[in-house]
């Protein structure tokens, strides 16, 4: 079992190495030229726009620049946002892209899990209800609703319940987003003096939190608990035709313990594959997501990063595919220690096995 887990680990120490040297390939080949931030590149001459690389250190050789840039990223430093760009005392400063992509990683870390708990919550218990009663008429209409509910892009779920729920009926926030800690007294100071007219006021506090993303977790279930529902009842299907699930039938175990205590934990494990796998949807959806109710996460972050008036922002770009693409890595590692501690066995026998019972279902 150590052997397992010391091969997952590794494996994922392998992929963020490449995923960083993949990055750093972008960063080099992408037709940006970053001294457009500090000078007028059509009008600069070309001393003052190598002086500008200098600053910068563009114009070191590439295995220099990801030697840096590897140390960089080791010590969570991802450079300074371009745009940001000043000279102070002769030095190069901006503001740090790590603090900010850790922000936006925060928002939408908090919408993807609080959404993946929603849709568990509701997709595992209707599975397993459906599985007992199949072919029955709440059987039926599940199935017809989970069509629905897949072929609908979450971009126009998302709209429907921001001008219904929200603007029209007024029951959950429309848009914004509060942080978790109350906002300090410099920060309101600072929407008093410099907000543009219209910039709602800070707002904090785990309730207001939880209050204004409530519409965004339920647009993100409904895209995906129909398809973890039909998993968990085909996988449940499965289960139930057991022999040893007609034993303890046999011997007078209550069907709740049936259900609950002996087919449902066999029939999970699918269920922790999926949502490892479906770690970069995830991610994709939440970015959508973010657009429609206005919430400053990763989306949002990489829009502003790619619609810059005076170009890209590619260390931003960078650290924001740098760190979804991590996330997706180590979801999949710790999917792969659940499953491990469901059921012992995967360490001989390999992820193969639930993974391919994961699909068929």
């Amino acid at each position: 079992m150590l052997g397992y887990v010391l091969r997952r680990v590794a494996i994922a120490i392998v992929l963020l190495w490449i995923l960083s040297v993949i990055t750093f390939v972008i960063y080099l080949k992408v037709p940006a030229d970053p001294a457009g931030f500090i000078v007028d590149v059509q009008h600069a001459s070309p001393a003052q726009i190598a002086q500008a690389h200098h600053l910068l250190g563009t114009d070191k050789p590439a295995l220099v620049q990801y030697e840096q840039y590897l140390v960089r990223l080791l010590h969570g430093d991802f450079g300074i946002s371009w745009p940001t760009v000043v000279f102070f005392n002769g030095q190069v400063q901006g503001a740090p892209v790590g603090h900010m992509v850790w922000q936006a990683a925060l928002v939408t870390g908090s919408l993807v899990l609080g959404g993946f708990l929603l849709l568990l919550a509701v997709a595992v218990p209707l599975g397993a209800y459906t599985a007992t009663r199949p072919r029955s008429m709440f059987d039926r209409l599940s199935l017809g609703l989970s069509v629905a509910a897949i072929s609908t892009h979450p971009l126009v779920v998302g709209l429907l319940l921001q001008l219904f729920v929200g603007n029209k009926w007024k029951l959950l926030p429309a848009s914004g987003y509060c942080t978790v800690s109350h906002p300090s007294a410099a920060a309101l100071q600072e929407w008093k003096q410099f907000a543009p007219t219209g910039t709602p006021e800070p707002c904090g506090g785990g309730g207001a939190w939880a209050w204004h993303l409530v519409l965004p977790w339920l647009t993100f279930a409904l895209f995906f608990v129909a398809l973890y529902m039909r998993i968990v009842r085909a996988r449940m299907l499965e289960v139930l035709e057991e022999p040893w699930v007609r034993t303890a039938r046999a011997k007078g175990a209550s069907e709740l313990r049936v259900i609950g205590g002996h087919a449902l934990r066999n029939a999970i494990g699918p269920v922790v594959t999926m949502t490892a796998m479906d770690a970069g949807m995830a991610i994709g959806i939440a970015m959508y997501i973010e657009t429609v109710f206005g919430l400053p996460g990763l989306g949002r972050t990489l829009i502003r990063a790619l619609a810059g008036f005076q170009g890209y922002d590619l260390p931003v770009i960078l650290a924001v595919t740098l760190v979804a693409a991590a996330a997706i890595i180590m979801l999949n590692l710790v999917a792969d220690l659940i499953l491990l501690a469901l059921d012992p066995t995967v360490a001989q026998r390999g992820r193969g096995v639930p993974r391919l019972a994961g699909r068929a279902a």
